[in-house]
């Protein structure tokens, strides 16, 4: 009898225990693509790197501006400096009708431009806004050094709750990819045998 009820017990903890829900970045659609004529290109996302805080499973956010807090229920699908690069990969796919766009280096006989991406910052207040500050460099064909910025982005969350949270992160992720493109053609029109300047 005591056994019987002790079973009982623990299969109701059991039942009461939430599941986590599982989050992934996603790539935007663009209204319109990069003004680009050219040589077809290669892409490649030679690395990534994120702030060791939010390096890990689980969600971050802000709870205050001295606090952040780790929700054990809320967690990435993926590594998350995988998804950003995997995102950034897609968005420049669909800025650059002919261009091949990886995430690993690769051989070709195409021109190929790499891109570094150190992200500073990913903030995330829930039902607030999303923050990305990130470090970024970018070496086109023929270029003797990297050309290197830094992007600062605030994109507004749209409702409460984690998915309106990860789809600002998103669209973060895309105005940056708008930031590199704009930037990877700016340094290959200084290159007349890659680009043709309209």
């Amino acid at each position: 009898m005591v056994f019987t009820f002790g079973l009982v017990m623990f299969l109701g903890a059991c039942a009461s225990t939430p599941r986590p829900s599982f989050y992934r970045l996603a790539s935007q659609p663009f209204p319109q693509r990069i003004d680009y004529v050219g040589a077809p290109l290669v892409i490649v996302i030679d690395d990534v790197t994120i702030p060791e805080v939010v390096d890990r499973p689980q969600l971050v956010y802000r709870a205050s501006e001295s606090q952040v807090r780790v929700d054990d229920f809320a967690r990435w699908a993926e590594p998350l400096k995988s998804q950003i690069a995997d995102v950034v990969a897609a968005d420049l796919r669909e800025l650059f009708r002919d261009a091949l766009v990886f995430t690993a280096p690769q051989k070709s006989d195409r021109p190929t431009v790499r891109v570094t991406i150190n992200v500073r910052t990913f903030d995330s207040v829930p039902g607030e806004h999303a923050v990305l500050v990130i470090n970024w460099s970018i070496l086109t064909p023929g270029a003797k050094q990297f050309f290197k910025a830094k992007s600062g982005i605030v994109q507004g969350v749209d409702g409460a709750g984690y998915d309106a949270l990860v789809d600002a992160h998103s669209r973060a992720l895309a105005d940056f990819s708008v930031d590199v493109a704009l930037a990877i053609v700016s340094e290959l029109r200084k290159n007349s045998s890659l680009v043709a300047n309209p």
